[in-house]
C-alpha cells in the first residue's frame, strides 16, 4: 500500500533572508528565492542596523534624527530588493529593519518567529571587521539551532564571463 504525501498538510515554512543590501547578498536573496521559490515559503527579508559600537552610549547622542533616518532607508532599499524578486516568484514577504548586533538580532527574529532556515550571503559590506570580529554569517552559521544557507559570492572572473 503506497501512501501519498499531501503537499498541504506539511507546514508552511517560514524563510529569513538576511541582507546588507551588498551584490553579495543580493546574489543569496535571488539564489534562495529560487530554491524555495516552488514552496510556498513565506519569506521575512531582514536588514540590521548595526548599532555594537555604540552599546554603551544612546544613539540619539551620536547620530542625529538625519543619520538614523538614512540607515532606515539604507534598510528599506535593501529589503525591498528582496521583497520584489520574493513577490515576482509568488511568494509572501514581510520586510523588516532592526537595530543591534547584526548577528545577534538576526538569530533571536529567527527563534522568536520560528523561522525553519535562514540565507545570508558569505560576504557583505564588512570588510575590515569580518578580519577582526568574524563575519555576521560565521557568527549565525555557529550559533543558529536551525539550518542555514550561506551563499558564496561568484568569482570576479566568473562573473565577466558570463556578462560577455
Amino acid at each position: 500500500m503506497e501512501e501519498s504525501l499531501d503537499i498541504k498538510s506539511k507546514p508552511r515554512r517560514l524563510i529569513l533572508i538576511a541582507t546588507d543590501g551588498s551584490e553579495t547578498a543580493n546574489e543569496a536573496a535571488d539564489f534562495g528565492i529560487e530554491i524555495v521559490g516552488c514552496t510556498g515559503a513565506k519569506i521575512y527579508a531582514v536588514y540590521v542596523i548595526d548599532t555594537t559600537p555604540y552599546r554603551s552610549v544612546s544613539l540619539d547622542k551620536i547620530w542625529s534624527r538625519e543619520t538614523l533616518d538614512e540607515f532606515e532607508r539604507v534598510g528599506h532599499e535593501a529589503t525591498s530588493y528582496v521583497e520584489k524578486i520574493g513577490k515576482a516568484a509568488g511568494l509572501e514577504v514581510e520586510t523588516r529593519v532592526l537595530r543591534g548586533h547584526p548577528a545577534e538580532k538576526i538569530l533571536s527574529f529567527s527563534e522568536d518567529n520560528n523561522i525553519d532556515m535562514i540565507i545570508v550571503g558569505s560576504l557583505g559590506k564588512g570588510g575590515y571587521e569580518r578580519v577582526l570580529l568574524g563575519s555576521v554569517s560565521e557568527k549565525i552559521v555557529r550559533h543558529a539551532k536551525i539550518p542555514v544557507l550561506v551563499v558564496r559570492e561568484r568569482h570576479k572572473s566568473e562573473k565577466k564571463l558570463i556578462q560577455a
